[in-house]
């Protein structure tokens, strides 16, 4: 890998971290606003934490033999958050599941997490290489 490869790898971890660390502002942002109960920032902070770590591993392991399984990982997080998400939103308020700010905590879930799935991808494809 060239110096510029090297580059624009490390500005996609810190996009991945980036974006994993939205998710828990994006949670603080409408709980001050009023339209979500504190305990949202937990349900934030859950999300952000997984793909932080599993970033900074993927980055870490990058010149070891575990590194295809930890951009696997990588990977594997977002999809999980794309899936789970709107799943729990529904049992958790049932009815009420899109009103009051979860609507767009919702859509801001999901277009983070696809942009994650798209630099990890990426990721996936220089660690094979």
């Amino acid at each position: 890998m060239n110096s510029e490869q090297t580059q624009k790898s490390k500005s996609s971890y810190v996009v991945y971290t980036v974006l994993g660390a939205l998710y828990v502002l994006v949670k603080v942002g409408f709980v001050s606003a009023g339209y979500l109960h504190l305990g949202a920032i937990l349900h934030g902070l859950i999300p952000a934490a997984v793909t932080i770590v599993v970033c900074l591993l993927a980055q870490r392991a990058l010149k070891q033999s575990a590194a295809l399984l930890w951009h696997r990982i990588m990977l594997l997080a977002p999809l999980l958050i794309i899936i789970t998400t709107p799943v729990y939103m529904y049992v958790r308020e049932r009815e009420a599941w899109l009103t009051n700010g979860r609507l767009e905590v919702l859509i801001i879930y999901e277009i983070m997490a696809i942009a994650q799935v798209f630099i990890s991808l990426r990721q996936l494809k220089t660690c094979r290489n």
